[in-house]
């Protein structure tokens, strides 16, 4: 199965109803959205166990190209998580940013793209 795209849903001035936008996180591929500035990645972690989401950079810097480390956030069970404002660092070459879970065998997380 292949990574698949969130579509990013603005929030207006009246707010939005989170589980009318949110979808199941692809969990084994992952999930990504267009980078754009003030786009965050909103989890849901319905399990009984705690999950990692993994926000993978794909750049270098320096003449010795060393990797820029990936970011990494644990959210605990039953919990909602709402990611910082990503930087450009997170930008892949297809323009978009990635997202990667981890945890043991996770199920119930729900995901969304917001646009702030």
């Amino acid at each position: 199965m292949a990574r698949a795209a969130l579509t990013p849903a603005p929030l207006g001035g009246t707010g939005v109803l989170l589980q009318d936008i949110d979808t199941a996180a692809e969990l084994t591929d992952g999930n990504s959205f267009p980078w754009r500035k003030g786009r965050r990645l909103y989890v849901a972690n319905g399990d009984d166990a705690s999950l990692t989401v993994t926000i993978p950079t794909p750049g270098t810097v320096g003449a010795q190209a060393l990797s820029i480390g990936d970011a990494t956030f644990t959210i605990g069970a039953g919990k909602s998580w709402l990611s910082p404002e990503l930087g450009q660092e997170y930008r892949q070459s297809d323009g978009s940013v990635h997202f990667n879970y981890s945890g043991t065998t996770p199920t119930n997380i729900m995901v969304a793209a917001l646009d702030l």
